[in-house]
């Protein structure tokens, strides 16, 4: 049923209320290969609707995958009782006009035009190369490239009417290595575009294989202070754990360090922390966030110095100033929220040798284990790493089973200097496609726990 159609339904049986509607149209294309070979393809299409209704500032929310005519008027007959008995909250408010935006969301016509069979070929290419990148590289574990197509429409009571369609692709693999001493390592990892051209698989065969070959015959470590540098897809981990320092709900419900802190030095000068839902490319970029509101940059950090937070429609209305467009869903099952759309750490100029060489003794973390026990209220954290130490710019051993105690906070007060890569952006809402960056590294954590030969 056409969202028109669902209107005219809503319209009649919500009188008296203020209402809004969210549809969306989602379609899933998983193919998933082993060692250079095609393993299975996994399809799936789904179609849900959710709908919140206001009066007297109370709001009720309620979503369904049936949109056949009767079972909408049901669930907006329910909705209308349940929201009468909820308790009213100033937050709780509509987008009331429909604001002008430039962003769009990138669609990947051609990716989506390729026949399975050209996408099935592009990822076994992928891991016959990947495999001859190094002589200590042994196979792959699965490869999955997903595609996901989409459409959301929105309108509300209010006269607030779009529609956009995007695209998303993910690259997930896993290379499997093994040392002339007969050490044996698997390292993960992942690449995500709006395009399928824009997956960038040549670097991540690259960084895979070196994290691979540098995480080999590790030695053991003896517990002391020295410096750290975080390859960028650790640090995106680490940024994504701790983005709700940053919330707007974290804010209002009193749950962030940070509060009252605008204006003030909380990093390293050159630490700009940026939420673009504009970008161009980017893997969460639209026109409007899940209420309405056009998405937008928001610089949260600039040159260490806290900025504000991102908002909701409803965060910002408690906290007095203007939605930032960040107000997304999780998923249809649940209402909008404050959460990030891209966001990124701004690049610095030094290219990552140069790092290598700027202290005597370093230590490269290329994973963190046991991000979930990390405690996004205060900042602190204690995770296992694997990585290696270099001196003067030369790897001399692996590590692995280490642990990195410290607080997010005083970490990024003490960066000495970002290097040039890309900016890396974090992962998309479970609604637009594969899990988030968070859920990912925990099944990969929980992945690791397979015995090495059931791996081979």
């Amino acid at each position: 049923m056409r969202l028109s159609q669902i209107k005219g339904l809503v319209k009649e049986s919500a009188k008296g209320f203020e209402w809004e509607l969210f549809l969306l149209r989602r379609r899933n294309l998983k193919i998933s290969t082993e060692n250079g070979n095609f393993e299975k393809i996994t399809t799936a299409e789904d179609y849900a609707l959710a709908i919140r209704l206001l009066k007297d500032q109370k709001m009720g929310f309620a979503y369904t995958t049936c949109v056949e005519p009767s079972a909408v008027k049901n669930l907006v007959q329910q909705l209308k009782e349940i929201t009468e008995n909820l308790k009213p909250d100033g937050g709780n408010l509509f987008q009331n006009t429909l604001q002008e935006t430039k962003a769009k969301a990138p669609f990947d016509r051609e990716g989506a035009d390729l026949t399975v069979d050209e996408k099935i070929e592009m990822v076994t290419t992928f891991e016959r190369n990947l495999m001859k990148l190094h002589p200590y590289i042994v196979g792959t574990r699965e490869t999955s490239l997903s595609e996901t197509l989409y459409g959301v429409e929105f309108s509300n009571s209010f006269g607030v009417e779009f529609s956009y369609e995007g695209s998303i692709y993910w690259l997930i693999t896993s290379v499997l290595a093994q040392s002339p001493k007969g050490d044996r390592t698997v390292n993960w990892g992942y690449k995500a575009s709006p395009y399928l051209r824009g997956l960038k698989w040549n670097d991540l065969a690259r960084e895979l294989v070196q994290k691979a070959v540098d995480t080999l015959d590790p030695q053991p470590l003896e517990s002391k202070a020295m410096p750290v540098i975080f390859h960028r897809s650790a640090f995106a981990q680490l940024l994504e754990e701790f983005a709700p320092l940053f919330s707007g709900e974290s804010a209002v419900k009193g749950k962030t360090p940070l509060l009252g802190r605008e204006n003030s030095e909380i990093a390293t000068e050159g630490f700009t922390l940026i939420d673009d839902g504009t970008l161009e490319g980017g893997i969460s970029t639209h026109p409007y966030d899940d209420e309405g509101v056009p998405q937008r940059r928001t610089v949260l950090v600039e040159n260490g110095i806290f900025k504000g937070f991102y908002h909701s429609l409803s965060t910002a209305v408690k906290m007095g100033c203007q939605p930032t467009g960040n107000g997304f869903r999780a998923s249809v099952a649940s209402p909008p929220a404050a959460d990030i759309s891209n966001l990124y750490l701004q690049p610095g100029e030094a290219d990552f040798k140069e790092l290598l060489r700027m202290e005597e003794e370093v230590l490269v973390v290329y994973e963190l284990m046991g991000l979930h026990t990390a405690d996004s209220v205060s900042g602190d954290f204690s995770l296992g790493v694997s990585g290696a130490i270099y001196r003067r710019g030369r790897r001399v051993s692996a590590v692995r089973g280490v642990t990195v105690a410290g607080n997010f906070l005083n970490l990024i007060k003490d960066i000495s200097d970002l290097y040039s890569l890309h900016p890396m952006q974090l992962t998309p809402l479970e609604r637009l496609g594969e899990k988030s960056a968070r859920n990912i590294i925990r099944s990969i954590e929980a992945s690791k726990n397979v015995p090495f030969p059931r791996v081979l």
